[in-house]
């Protein structure tokens, strides 16, 4: 009987290990640009961990140029000559210093000397770097000349730079501390002066660029309540709606822009609506394949791009002379590629009527498992959409469908919808993933419900299981918050201001919204995974919960990740988060069969 139980025990080891090795074999290749040399520069986890790779095309020769692992970079500088890189120096703290790869020698340049800081919003003019940093006590705007970075202008919100041009940092935030609105700021270099600017009170304002002429792009909400694109005349406020000749991009009538650039005369533009997006050049649409294109970059006749979909992890492409065809990509086995099924998009009726657009992704291997995990989304401000998630990928693999409601909150779908979790997480938010769950057993996608998340989606998986415990058999909380308070005790400056942006200051609302107060009323198996170094979501609340529901005598495990932050950045960190989790909801599936 011992020995059968042990066969068994490492016959679902064996498949769950087989799975996670050949996705996290499966390395996404990020496109960054391409260099002066006609090079493409990306980015990928080849290798085992996070860093800057250079392809010749014309020989098909690549290799590694940044020597470890690497956090957020730049795209290419419009020079052509470098690439700007952050790098953890903290075991996964996010405490960062920056760096660049010269391109006409391949070497790497770090700003070693520096006060390492959580390094967010960079923008580099082939010169200047500029950034947003955050310490433990204020958020400013850094600049990197020379060999030197120094300290710009105090901003102590919750703001990103986003481009630097001609002596001009511009960037947007939450800069007059209302958690409903953005509003874009212009620092000048030279004088230091810092303009706020919002073309209405309350609108919702991100991501300025400086353009060639000297005008600032960015997208607004502020005329009719709608993402576009406007233009800014800086010197005489003047603004106008940006449009082209070409008609393609106004006619799909995107809903976010997730990428704009200036190329020579050319402007680059993606626009993006139900989790799909596509590719306009000065307006016209660029033929690419269905699913998500994350960046372009031009070099001669050619346009390389980024491309994922939900069953293919990000690729780089090429389009020339009207043909589309992949310069760099991973593949799967025949097995595990017959794995992924069906992908449909539709929206539900949330329990309060409200319309929630979701993602259904079948597994042809369901009838190993029978079962359905409603996965849940981290950020808030984030959404699953037709994009590469191992996570998701893991769990279809596994022969789970998968149900990824894109929640009130989420980002995708308008600010008007993406507001309605401000000042409310864990409220209406969970009658979303309650109607999640009450659609897929009434659409036969598993005759049993487990629920998922990471970061924000981990907090909602605790949330859940406390809040409505009997609505799933099971649960796995990746990276969570378990006690807003402490966390907010624990956090920087840049997330702090992030939980009071979220809470829309409401201080009373952090304990009423905590898992560790609910943790009494669990009454299914859960399993909690957490990062020993996490900065964003701390360890220490997590263990408090972990001691309470012992104490409690709840059914849980615990999986303490050592010397891993928040960000899963490596080939073994992947692995330190997936292993756990499927072999958790495997025997949950046998149990739940009993």
């Amino acid at each position: 009987m011992l020995i059968r139980k042990i066969l068994e025990v490492m016959a679902v080891l064996g498949d769950v290990a087989r799975i996670i090795e050949e996705l996290v074999s499966a390395h996404p290749y990020i496109l960054l640009g391409v260099d002066y040399r006609g090079r493409v520069i990306y980015q990928s986890n080849e290798g085992g961990f996070n860093s800057i790779w250079v392809l010749d095309p014309s020989t098909g020769v690549r290799r590694r140029v940044s020597k470890e692992p690497i956090l957020w970079t730049t795209m290419v500088s419009d020079k052509r000559s470098r690439i700007v890189f952050t790098r953890d120096v903290s075991r996964g703290r996010e405490l960062q210093v920056l760096g660049y790869i010269d391109f006409s020698r391949d070497e790497e340049f770090v700003y070693g000397s520096m006060k390492p800081l959580r390094i967010f919003g960079l923008a580099d003019d082939g010169e200047r770097i500029a950034f947003t940093g955050a310490t433990e006590t204020g958020v400013s705007i850094y600049l990197a000349r020379g060999d030197e970075v120094s300290e710009l202008h105090r901003l102590d919100a919750l703001a990103f730079v986003s481009d630097i041009r001609g002596g001009v940092v511009v960037g947007s935030g939450h800069l007059r501390r209302d958690p409903l609105s953005t509003e874009i700021f212009i620092y000048n270099i030279d004088s230091g002066d810092l303009r706020i600017y919002t073309p209405k009170e309350g609108s919702t304002n991100q991501y300025p660029i400086i353009l060639g002429d000297g005008k600032i792009l960015f997208t607004t909400n502020a005329f009719d309540g709608k993402n576009m694109l406007v233009l800014l005349d800086p010197e005489t406020k003047e603004i106008t709606r940006l449009f082209f000749e070409k008609k393609d991009l106004e006619k799909y009538d995107p809903v976010e822009y997730i990428f704009y650039r200036e190329y020579g005369k050319d402007l680059f533009v993606i626009g993006k609506r139900e989790g799909r997006s596509r590719l306009f050049v000065n307006g016209e649409l660029i033929d690419t394949p269905m699913g998500m294109v994350l960046s372009a970059y031009p070099y001669e006749n050619k346009i390389f791009f980024t491309y994922t979909s939900i069953m293919k992890p990000p690729r780089i492409m090429l389009r020339e002379d009207g043909v589309v065809r992949e310069v760099i990509g991973s593949r799967f086995s025949r097995d595990i590629e017959e794995r992924f099924g069906s992908i449909e998009f539709r929206y539900i009726e949330s329990i309060d009527k409200l319309r929630i657009p979701i993602y259904v992704i079948r597994s042809n291997y369901y009838d190993k498992t029978r079962s359905a995990v409603v996965y849940i989304h981290g950020g808030p401000w984030s959404e699953v959409g037709d994009s590469w998630s191992i996570l998701i990928a893991s769990l279809v693999a596994s022969g789970f469908n998968v149900v990824a409601p894109n929640f009130r909150g989420s980002t995708g779908y308008g600010e008007e919808f993406r507001k309605l979790d401000i000042g409310d997480p864990g409220g209406g938010d969970l009658l979303d993933i309650e109607a999640s769950a009450k659609f897929a057993l009434e659409n036969g996608l598993g005759e049993r419900l487990f629920v998922m998340g990471y970061s924000y989606g981990g907090f909602m998986t605790l949330w859940t299981m406390f809040n409505r415990p009997d609505l799933f058999e099971c649960g796995v909380a990746g990276a969570s918050v378990a006690d807003w308070e402490e966390m907010y005790e624990l956090s920087d400056a840049v997330f702090r201001s992030f939980i009071d942006t979220l809470f829309a200051y409401k201080k009373d609302l952090l304990r009423d919204r905590s898992p560790i107060h609910k943790a009494e009323s669990l009454r299914k198996p859960l399993c909690i995974i957490h990062p020993q170094n996490d900065t964003r979501t701390p360890l220490k609340p997590v263990m408090r919960l972990i001691n309470k529901l012992m104490e409690s005598g709840k059914v849980f495990e615990a999986h303490i990740v050592p010397d891993m932050g928040h960000v899963i950045s490596s080939i073994d960190d992947a692995v330190k988060i997936l292993l756990p989790a499927l072999l958790f909801l495997s025997r949950c599936v046998k149990e739940s069969k009993k």
